[in-house]
């Protein structure tokens, strides 16, 4: 694992140290990373649930992107929700049938790509924080 990925996921644990990150080598010297027990709303059922991305060995000159959540999370909050599946619909920018690579679990991808990120002040712990609020305003 490159230098700074490792760091990365030292800044995730020391600034969500309340909650687990769990972290698996990818082959080319990136991570796949899973927080667990992230609290993301009320607009969900459950409200609690794991996120997952993976940090890649361009890091930290690329985005974290895209995100994952728990597939057995429904969407029950007021928005709208035009992403249509039968297992429980979605807001915008939230799709079924994904897979969190590394861990190779079932998942629902959140996708919020940084177009206009900054190397030096965004990192996957700042990415993460953006990622929980999308999910708690929805």
């Amino acid at each position: 694992m490159k230098a700074a990925v490792e760091a990365a996921i030292a800044e995730l644990r020391a600034g969500l140290p309340d909650l687990t990150v769990r972290d698996l080598a990818d082959p080319d010297g990136g991570a796949f990373v899973i927080v667990d027990d992230v609290d993301i709303g009320a607009g969900f059922s459950p409200s609690i649930s794991w996120i997952g991305f993976q940090i890649t060995w361009t890091y930290p000159d690329s985005d974290v992107y895209p995100h994952f959540i728990d597939p057995g999370v429904r969407y029950v909050g007021g928005g709208d929700a035009p992403v249509e599946h039968a297992e429980g619909n979605l807001p915008t920018a939230m799709s079924r049938g994904a897979k969190m690579p590394g861990f190779e679990l079932p998942a629902i991808q959140v996708s919020q790509r940084s177009n206009r990120r900054n190397a030096d002040t965004d990192t996957s712990l700042c990415k993460l924080l953006r990622i929980i609020e999308f999910l708690r305003t929805r």
